[in-house]
């Protein structure tokens, strides 16, 4: 039988949703696996993702049965799942064994998608089976001590003993995260564009700046909402000419509150929580200037990397980032739109500035979205995993 390369992850592509007629998110974590998966298919071997779906979200569903399919063109295990909070992870921790008793061969390679405490059995099965070396994490987030909660101790344990378990060596998120995690043998995949053409040559004629992901204090809604007050107090001219769209989770009240109060100043603020898979690609579609706020003081910081910012770059979005982590090892002034420091009024004024000259800035989106597909493109992340991992690449690519 010859060798494959298995990615663990409890994510989410486009076909579970169909086949379960839900409208679970298809995140940043599940885009990047996606994309690792696809870059290594392109490059050598027969590569799988594994996923025992996070579906705790589900309100009235409770179990949610497995099958194997091609998801996005991928060969992709969806294990069953439950909704039930706390229990979902025991569940999953069996139905992962479960897979590895049943598929996973000598030879065969294993990722894990960051340290989640389901992978410890199977983890524990790996080692023997298949020998250190074979079996590798990938780390999005980095651990935090201020996480004081039942979970965040057990996603520290959980690292300290797949550390043990799995490879030293390791794909991370930032070389950043690999410095704080002390790592020295790693493969740094900041994300992973997916296969876009180039978008149209001109903003539109409202500049439509879009705000999504995990929204909080520390990825910057308390800096958004100051900017917006600031704009629109020193810059009323430009409320027509204007349009800010915000996504992801978090910070409902607030954003609906900061809606209302900039109401009466022409500016508009469209809050589109509540979004399905579709919806969300028709208004990334839409979209200008794709921003990411994370706070250069806060702990995430440190232990993970803003990944949203090469899906936002990959379709042309002009990205507009705190200048944290990796960012400087990715962009530059002619690429992006980097913020020197994390103070509103400074927010507010690249604001102003992108409105007022749309042309410069639409070339610095095009020049960002050519840099970002060829350093972060399937095939090029491939590459750098093939030879990462250890895998043999075919003498003709798919």
């Amino acid at each position: 039988m010859n060798a494959r390369q298995f990615f663990f992850a409890p994510v989410v592509l486009s076909r579970y949703n169909r086949v379960n007629g839900t409208a679970f998110p298809v995140n940043a974590a599940s885009n990047k696996v996606m994309g690792m998966t696809a870059g290594v298919r392109s490059q050598a071997r027969a590569s799988f993702i594994v996923s025992s779906p996070i579906v705790t979200a589900s309100a009235s569903r409770r179990y949610f049965g497995g099958f194997v399919c091609r998801d996005q063109q991928l060969a992709c295990a969806y294990l069953p799942a439950i909704s039930a909070r706390g229990l979902n992870r025991m569940f999953a921790a069996l139905v992962y064994l479960g897979f590895a008793l049943r598929h996973i061969q000598r030879g065969d390679g294993v990722v894990f998608y960051n340290y989640f405490p389901e992978y410890v059995p199977v983890a524990l099965f790996l080692r023997w089976r298949l020998g250190r070396d074979k079996i590798v994490m990938d780390l999005e987030d980095g651990p935090r001590a201020d996480e004081k909660s039942l979970r965040g101790y057990l996603t520290r344990f959980s690292l300290r003993l797949l550390s043990r378990v799995c490879s030293p060596r390791a794909i991370v998120v930032s070389r950043q995260l690999a410095n704080v995690m002390k790592i020295d043998d790693v493969c740094v995949v900041n994300g992973v564009s997916p296969d876009i053409g180039p978008r149209r040559p001109a903003f539109g004629a409202r500049v439509t700046f879009l705000y999504g992901g995990s929204i909080s204090i520390d990825t910057g809604l308390d800096l958004f909402a100051a900017a917006l007050r600031t704009l629109a107090r020193t810059r009323p001219e430009l409320a027509a000419r204007t349009h800010f769209v915000v996504t992801g989770f978090g910070g409902g009240a607030q954003l609906a509150a900061l809606a209302r109060e900039l109401a009466p100043t022409g500016f508009t603020l469209d809050v589109r929580q509540d979004t399905g898979p579709d919806e969300y690609k028709q208004i990334l579609a839409g979209a200008d200037v794709g921003l990411s706020l994370k706070l250069p003081d806060s702990a995430l910081n440190a232990t993970t990397f803003p990944s949203k910012v090469i899906e936002l770059a990959s379709h042309g979005l002009l990205v507009l980032t705190t200048d944290i982590s990796d960012i400087p090892l990715l962009f530059d002034r002619d690429t992006a739109a980097i913020l020197p420091d994390a103070q509103a009024a400074t927010l507010a004024n690249l604001l102003a500035e992108i409105v007022a000259d749309p042309e410069r800035y639409a070339q610095i989106a095009a020049a960002g979205q050519r840099r970002i597909v060829e350093r972060c493109s399937r095939r090029s992340v491939g590459r750098r995993l093939v030879e990462f991992l250890n895998v043999t690449p075919e003498l003709s690519t798919r």
